[in-house]
């Protein structure tokens, strides 16, 4: 276990665990539905997800607990082939998700969602250009996708809500909602207000649940992206120690 948490493992840990959760759901909406088509209320298989998810995200909360360090950019966000091909799969998975279908909302909002999904394409690739080159984008780049997550929940709230079961679709509102706080809180490094632990907590919570709920999504490109943008994308896993305070509470550029 202290192997699982340790920082580096961290990434495969999440996507090792959405693997294992997502098969589980999988075979549950074969095995564990009646003649109606609805799952069967107590299925040991449901029983079995919930506790590989909450055992899962309870590793996160304690694993990123303990990685509090310095929020500059500089010191999380090096340059990464990796994270900039994260950022291309993404963005190409948004807008594939736009042209393929056609948005739920009628009127501005759902012009909207269209608009900010097609925006999310060049504004990922731009982002992930930067970090391949080591250099730190302009917050907006990551703003616009994650405005277009924000409608895409609203988009599907109607559909969502007449469900009876919550389970048809509470992995795929989670992953999504993972992925908005995902982006603000990296949009967040990019203005001075980057904090470690909710960065690092919300992008391994979306790996894990984007990887459940493509076993449940018709928006395949959309959680598959997110999930490995998520993945790639991450902050320094090895914490640099905070710049020292003065005495009155400003952060000296020089400690001696």
């Amino acid at each position: 276990m202290n192997k699982l948490l340790k920082p580096n493992a961290l990434p495969l840990f999440a996507a090792a665990a959405g693997i294992v959760g997502g098969i589980l759901n999988w075979i549950l909406y074969r095995l564990g539905v009646d003649g109606k088509g609805l799952l069967v209320s107590g299925h040991p298989l449901s029983w079995l997800l919930w506790s590989v998810t909450a055992v899962t995200l309870g590793l996160i909360l304690l694993a990123v607990w303990k990685l509090d360090g310095s929020d500059a950019y500089e010191d999380n966000f090096a340059s990464s082939i990796w994270a900039g091909l994260g950022h291309l799969l993404a963005g190409a998975g948004f807008v594939v998700t736009v042209l393929q279908n056609p948005p739920m909302m009628q009127g501005s909002l759902g012009t909207l969602w269209y608009i900010l999904g097609l925006l999310s394409g060049p504004s990922l690739l731009l982002a992930g250009f930067c970090r391949v080159r080591g250099k730190q984008p302009i917050f907006v780049l990551h703003m616009i996708p994650c405005l277009f997550l924000v409608l895409h929940i609203i988009n599907h709230y109607q559909t969502w809500s007449g469900n009876p079961q919550i389970q048809d679709y509470v992995f795929v509102l989670l992953g999504a909602m993972a992925l908005v706080f995902f982006s603000y809180y990296t949009a967040a490094f990019e203005v001075e207000f980057g904090n470690r632990r909710l960065h690092l907590g919300m992008g391994l919570s979306a790996v894990y649940l984007c990887m459940v709920a493509l076993s449940c999504t018709e928006y395949l490109f959309l959680y598959a992206g997110g999930a490995l943008w998520a993945q790639s994308s991450l902050c320094s896993l090895i914490p640099k120690p905070r710049a020292p305070e003065n005495q009155e509470g400003e952060i000296c550029d020089d400690p001696a």
